[in-house]
C-alpha cells in the first residue's frame, strides 16, 4: 500500500521540480514542501500534513489504517484521540498515547523520492474496524495529538463543521474498487446462551461485539466480501490453518465469518476471474513482514 500511496500523493502535491534524490530541492524544505505552498513557521506549527485516504484519494479494496504524511520529521506523537464517524455516529476511536493504536515511522527512501521530499514521516492510525464500501465517513482529531519543539508546539484540532454536510468535512476517508473487503473486525467469540435464553420463545437481541485490534485464539473475524469487475470469486485461505472458514469460496457479495484457531493469525482473500486466474489478493492477520515481502 505504501508504494501506491506515494504514487498518488505526488500527483496531489504537484511538485514543480525535477529532483529525484531523497533531498530537498532548492527553495523547498519541511516548512515549504511544494512550490505551490507558502512557507510556514515550524516554531509555531507542526507543519503540513496530507491525510490518506480522503475524498478524491480513496483507498483501494481494503483499508484499516488512516495515515497522515508529514514533511516535517521533527514531530512526535502527543495525546488525545482521532475519531472516525459516519451518519449513525461514532465508528472507531484511536488513542495517540497507545502504541498499538498509533505509530509513527520515517518515510522510506522510495516514498521520499517519489514525493520529492527530503524528509518526512507517516503517522499510522490503526482502526479496529476497516472501512466499509459505500459508506460516508469523516474524521475528527483533538488538538495536540501531534507535537514538535519538545512538546511546545501542538497540532491543530480537526473539528466537525456544522455548516458542512458529512461528505464535505475536512477529512472524509473512503475505500473503493470493483472488489475488496469491507467492515472487517475481530472480536471475542459470543458467549454460549444460557438455558433460560435457549428456552425463551424470543431470545434477547445479540449485543454488538466489541472490536479488538489484536486477534487471538478463540476470537472471531467478521467482514463483507465485495465482488465485481474481473473478480468473480473470492477464496478464503489461511497458510498456517490459523483461521477456520466454514465456506471457502464466494461468488456473490457476502458477509463472512471465521474462527481464529491459533494466536499466530495468518490468512487472506484471493480474488479470481472467470477462468480461475488470480486478479488480486489481500493479506490479513499478523502479517506486516509478509506483506512487505509480497510488495
Amino acid at each position: 500500500m505504501k508504494k501506491l500511496v506515494a504514487l498518488i500523493l505526488v500527483c496531489l502535491l504537484c511538485m514543480a521540480t525535477t529532483a529525484f534524490a531523497a533531498e530537498w530541492a532548492e527553495g523547498l524544505s519541511p516548512a515549504k514542501p511544494s512550490n505551490l505552498k507558502p512557507a510556514v513557521d515550524l516554531n509555531t506549527t507542526v507543519g503540513y500534513w496530507l491525510p490518506f485516504p480522503r475524498s478524491g484519494l480513496p483507498a483501494e479494496r481494503y483499508c484499516d489504517v488512516l495515515e497522515l504524511y508529514m514533511p516535517n520529521p521533527d514531530v512526535a506523537l502527543g495525546e488525545g484521540t482521532a475519531t472516525l464517524w459516519n451518519a449513525d455516529g461514532e465508528v472507531a476511536k484511536v488513542d495517540f498515547a497507545d502504541p498499538d493504536q498509533v505509530e509513527m515511522r520515517d518515510l522510506e527512501e522510495e516514498e521520499l523520492e517519489i514525493m520529492h521530499w527530503g524528509s518526512g514521516v507517516c503517522i499510522e492510525m490503526h482502526l479496529p474496524v476497516s472501512l466499509a464500501f459505500g459508506e460516508t465517513y469523516y474524521v475528527t482529531m483533538d488538538e495536540g495529538t501531534i507535537t514538535s519543539n519538545g512538546g511546545k508546539t501542538k497540532s491543530m484540532q480537526i473539528p466537525y463543521t456544522d455548516q458542512l454536510p458529512l461528505e464535505e468535512q475536512y477529512w472524509t476517508p473512503s475505500v473503493t474498487g470493483d472488489f475488496g473487503v469491507g467492515g472487517l473486525y475481530y472480536s471475542a467469540a459470543p458467549a454460549e446462551p444460557t438455558d433460560e435464553e435457549e428456552e425463551a420463545a424470543e431470545p434477547a437481541e445479540e449485543a454488538h461485539a466489541e472490536p479488538k485490534l489484536k486477534p487471538a485464539k478463540g476470537d472471531v473475524v467478521s467482514f463483507d466480501v465485495v465482488l465485481g469487475g474481473d473478480a468473480k470469486t473470492a477464496i478464503m485461505y489461511s497458510e498456517n490453518n490459523s483461521v477456520y472458514f466454514e465456506t471457502l469460496e464466494y461468488t456473490e457479495n457476502s458477509h463472512v465469518t471465521g474462527t481464529i484457531t491459533e494466536d499466530d493469525v495468518r490468512w487472506g482473500v484471493v480474488f479470481v476471474d472467470e477462468a480461475g486466474q488470480p486478479v488480486d489478493y489481500l493479506v490479513m492477520g499478523n502479517l506486516d513482514e509478509a506483506e512487505e515481502t509480497a510488495e
